[in-house]
């Protein structure tokens, strides 16, 4: 039963009433609830789904209190939430890391998003994340394959519907034809006088009979197939709508759940997004987590074992690693044989110490090459982030 359905269920029996919290109204139109919200500085906090969620104060409209329940104080600082404050020790002591690239996945998580999931991973202590700026906000790349195939799928959707209309001007030129010729036989029917003549009208008959089966034959086709474009169009209508709606909800979006490797939901906001990289930062506050370690960049050497990380979660290969090699760097991004699978994207890209080298990336992952894969440095990431990550 999903949660909403069972809490609902819950609420009838208990014969409780659905009471409503506080509401965050944000620029972008949508309204968030909570229990708790208190303002600091530059941010707006709020509790929700267990955790604290922090917001910039630029991204509210305003709040809206609710007059049927008691304005809760902010948390005193340094106060522990109800449970899971200390996430790395929990995550150590419920999985059990046996090696440093186990150690190193427990740092992993898995994004989820409006229109899917990617992977990210601590980098900090106190709950930053770094991703891929496309698994937050879409890739262009993947977004203009996507109109591009739609394109191409119009365009044949159009030839179709053009020779459609070609086939039925046509059978109404045979529908014509087969009326005119009855007519003709009908005349020739009443002029025939001899067993020949009369003869003659029969084969006609016989022969207009026939075409005339055709051509319901080809008319039925022809609507069967008439149908089927409908059916194709209404499809593809309801794809591009699916996928432009899609992309509209996942560019508005501030607050993404991220799935632990123990399999617990919390939501992390977002920081920040590079206007040169395909990087983004999310933080999850209120939290000691576990954290990568970087390793020095003078350290990296062609042939070393590498291991990618990630948690596409929508494929069940949450908390996978593959292994390879670092196989030399190409236009700043690192490049392994490591496999990197659709959703491992955001995920880490670790030595054989636990140490993260790179953030694994699919843009550009190419169709001239077979089995490379790429991985941004650690190092441009953190120098991007500098401002947030001290």
């Amino acid at each position: 039963m999903k949660l909403h359905v069972l809490l609902t269920v819950l609420m009838l029996i208990c014969g409780m009433t659905i009471v409503h919290g506080h509401e965050i109204h944000l620029t972008d139109g949508n309204i968030i609830e909570t229990g708790n919200v208190w303002k600091t500085k530059n941010k707006v906090k709020y509790e929700k789904y267990g955790g604290t969620i922090s917001i910039s104060i630029s991204q509210v409209n305003k709040i809206v209190y609710s007059k049927s329940q008691k304005r809760r104080p902010a948390p005193t600082p340094g106060a522990s939430p109800a449970t899971g404050k200390d996430l790395a020790a929990s995550l150590k002591a419920g999985l059990d890391p046996k090696t440093p690239v186990e150690v190193a996945s427990l740092s992993t998580l898995s994004v989820k998003t409006a229109t899917g999931f990617g992977s990210g991973f601590f980098i900090t202590h106190d709950g930053f994340i770094i991703t891929n700026r496309h698994v937050v906000r879409g890739s262009e790349r993947q977004n203009k394959d996507v109109d591009d195939q739609f394109d191409k799928i119009r365009k044949n959707l159009s030839q179709h519907q053009q020779y459609l209309d070609q086939r039925q001007k046509q059978l109404s030129r045979n529908r014509a034809t087969l009326k005119k010729n009855k007519g003709v036989i009908k005349d020739m029917a009443e002029q025939a006088r001899t067993e020949s003549d009369k003869e003659y009208v029969a084969s006609k008959r016989k022969e207009l009979i026939e075409f005339q089966k055709l051509l319901r034959e080809e008319e039925n086709k022809l609507k069967n197939e008439k149908k089927e474009y409908r059916t194709q169009k209404q499809q593809l209508d309801k794809q591009v709508k699916q996928f432009q709606g899609g992309q509209q909800k996942l560019a508005r979006q501030h607050t993404f759940e991220i799935i632990l490797a123990d399999d617990t939901r919390l939501n992390a906001t977002l920081y920040t997004i590079s206007k040169k990289h395909d990087l983004a930062l999310l933080k999850l506050d209120d939290y000691q987590t576990p954290a990568l370690i970087p390793a020095m960049k003078n350290d990296l050497t062609q042939g070393q074992a590498v291991f990618a990380v990630g948690s596409p979660i929508d494929l069940n290969l949450k908390n996978t690693v593959t292994s390879g090699v670092l196989s030399g760097f190409r236009d700043n991004f690192i490049q392994t044989n490591a496999q990197i699978y659709p959703g491992n994207s955001g995920g880490p890209l670790i030595n054989e110490a636990g140490e993260v080298i790179g953030i694994n990336t699919m843009k550009l992952v190419t169709r001239k090459f077979e089995g490379l894969g790429f991985a941004i440095p650690i190092d441009i990431a953190l120098s991007e982030f500098s401002a947030h990550l001290r």
